[in-house]
């Protein structure tokens, strides 16, 4: 791969750009890396919510509510394997309101 990126690096297609853009492209990859951690942070708060909560559908805390419906999954027959049921399931996150 290192000899591929050496040579399209040899080629008249790249344009040389000023180093003062050099802080975007740093910004980009900061920004990535926040944006990575965050969601790993909102999904632990989110199951820290969905364990407290248990099998209730709705929940208070302090001014916020809570709710984990249930979301109506329809019978789907497939070819090779046998037909699902109609059955619901819990979404995966917690609908937060302040209040």
């Amino acid at each position: 791969m290192k000899s591929s990126i050496k040579q399209s690096l040899n080629t008249k297609d790249i344009k040389i750009l000023s180093k003062k853009l050099t802080v975007y492209a740093e910004q980009i990859l900061e920004c990535d890396r926040i944006i990575k951690d965050t969601k790993i942070h909102k999904d632990l708060c989110m199951q820290k919510l969905k364990d407290a909560m248990g099998n209730y559908t709705n929940g208070r805390v302090s001014n916020f509510l809570l709710e984990r419906d249930y979301v109506p999954l329809k019978a789907s027959p497939l070819p090779f394997t046998p037909a699902k049921e109609v059955r619901s399931e819990r979404k995966s996150s917690v609908k937060i309101k302040k209040i």
